[in-house]
């Protein structure tokens, strides 16, 4: 019976698993198996790029893109990048659709009490900032009309 609970909660916690991911989803993710988020993102629509991915040793990482563009049918709405150690996702990165999506992920973030890190990088037209909290570390990459999110654990005691 425990077992079915928790098949059940792992099913509904990823039933939603559409274009527009919440920061608490995205955290859900971390530590957990490769396989089952992959086959639960293939279920929702999200399209899986082989040749975005690979594997080397025990790390691996997927792509996936969701939907297309009115105006550029050839770029994808949304991206998501795994990275895994021994098929379990240890980051990721979540391409948002949009600037406004981005303010409420940026706003989830300061909620989880991550603490702004004073160090940014700028690269290729684009701006990376660092938040920590106890126990997620995020960036946040924004320009050139893209918004990304990474998020991984924070492994630091």
């Amino acid at each position: 019976m425990k077992y079915l609970i928790a098949l059940c909660l792992c099913f509904f916690s990823l039933s939603g698993f559409g274009q527009h991911l919440e920061l608490s989803r995205l955290k859900s993710l971390i530590g957990k198996p490769v396989v089952f988020i992959a086959d639960s993102l293939a279920n929702k629509g999200w399209k899986a790029h082989p040749e975005l991915s690979g594997k080397k040793d025990n790390q691996l990482y997927q792509t996936f893109s969701f939907g297309t563009l009115k105006a550029e049918q050839v770029k994808a709405l949304a991206w998501f990048r795994i990275h895994a150690d021994n098929g379990v996702i240890n980051q990721l990165y979540y391409q948002l659709t949009g600037k406004e999506q981005y303010n409420l992920m940026l706003t989830e973030i300061k909620k989880d009490g991550a603490e702004r890190k004073d160090v940014q990088d700028i690269e290729a037209n684009q701006i990376s900032t660092y938040y920590v909290s106890p126990e997620y570390i995020y960036q946040t990459i924004a320009g050139s009309g893209n918004y990304t999110v990474m998020v991984t654990a924070n492994k630091q005691p």
